[in-house]
């Protein structure tokens, strides 16, 4: 298959700017991939889809607000966008900075009104380039400041700025571990009542971690799928969440994944048979055509043109009828992407 099978029209005003007023207000496509059945529901009825005995695995990763604006030194009234992707020794980070052409090495970076002080090391790449924080001396001092002026780093094809309500709605209710630069967005629609419905259901519920990064956005630029090269992100699978799975496939019992990093994490540390328990990282491509070890169901968000997580989604539903599905949600104006509508396979 080629990057042009996966290419569609989408037109630009279904890429949702904002989410749903409610968490779980979202609409819900269903597909049934062995039929091809497909089903318009809301998310709040989606426990209506789980059977007692079910497992679901969750990504409780925590999105880092490591989002700032800045300006150049005696540079004014020009901002700069300045996004931390990792720390490093010596009170240094590595971070994107747009426009990258206004600043240089050596420049100095004022962020809120002047308190916080950075000065460009060095630049290693497209946006990429090496901070240094010099003022305020005090490291404990430069985190708090850090904390007080984070904003969430929201997808850049979202066209306004970070708000207040993002802290709040670009984050899973049940998210732990702050580590990743983007949201594990399918599991942005779930309440913590419906997540009670589940277990009242018997359903069981496990986590793992996957850092997501900024990978996940990566356009692909090869027309031969197989020679783009795919993001690589850390996971962790405790213990108790691998002896939970295997102990569910065992049983011949049904598991659902909660999001296409779920899908990442599991299929990667399922080895020998089984799933690993550990700290692993993975840069897992998956295309159709792909026999799935773990998950006998996955809900997602709709994903764009050309996109991987459009091709892994093609790989677990089929081809034929997710991109079926896909035609279907536009022509009954779904809304797209990371704040957008759900599906579950089936």
């Amino acid at each position: 298959m080629k990057v042009s099978d996966f290419d569609f029209n989408l037109p630009r005003e279904f890429l949702a700017e904002y989410p749903t007023e409610k968490r779980d207000g979202s609409k819900l496509l269903v597909l049934n991939r062995k039929t091809g059945e497909i089903e318009h529901r809301k998310f709040s009825d989606i426990h209506e889809y789980f059977k007692p005995g079910d497992l679901l695995i969750r990504n409780n990763t925590r999105v880092k607000a490591v989002r700032y604006l800045a300006r150049k030194e005696h540079l004014k009234g020009s901002q700069l966008e300045v996004l931390l992707t990792n720390s490093l020794p010596g009170n240094r980070q590595e971070a994107l900075i747009d426009p990258l052409k206004k600043v240089k090495e050596g420049s100095a970076l004022l962020f809120g009104s002047g308190e916080l002080i950075a000065r460009i090391e060095k630049i290693i790449g497209q946006r990429k380039v090496i901070l240094s924080f010099v003022q305020p001396e005090s490291i404990e001092h430069q985190q708090v400041l850090l904390k007080q002026l984070g904003k969430m780093p929201i997808p850049r094809y979202i066209r306004r700025k970070p708000e207040v309500s993002d802290f709040d709605r670009y984050q899973t209710v049940f998210s732990k571990e702050e580590n990743a630069l983007a949201a594990p967005t399918s599991a942005l629609h779930f309440t913590d009542k419906l997540f009670e419905k589940l277990l009242e259901k018997n359903v069981t519920i496990t986590d793992l971690t996957l850092e997501i990064g900024l990978g996940t956005f990566n356009p692909i630029y090869t027309e031969i799928i197989q020679e783009h090269r795919m993001h690589s992100e850390r996971f962790t699978i405790p213990k108790e969440t691998a002896d939970t799975i295997n102990d569910q496939k065992q049983q011949g019992k049904r598991v659902i994944a909660l999001g296409t990093t779920t899908i990442r994490a599991t299929e990667s540390a399922f080895k020998n048979g089984h799933i690993e328990a550990g700290t692993f990282k993975t840069d897992i491509f998956i295309t159709p055509p792909y026999s799935f070890h773990v998950a006998d169901a996955l809900i997602t968000n709709f994903h764009t043109p050309r996109s991987t997580l459009l091709m892994l989604v093609a790989a677990f539903g089929g081809y034929n009828e997710i991109m079926k599905a896909y035609h279907k949600a536009i022509e009954l104006q779904y809304r797209f992407y990371s704040y957008g509508d759900s599906m579950m396979i089936i």
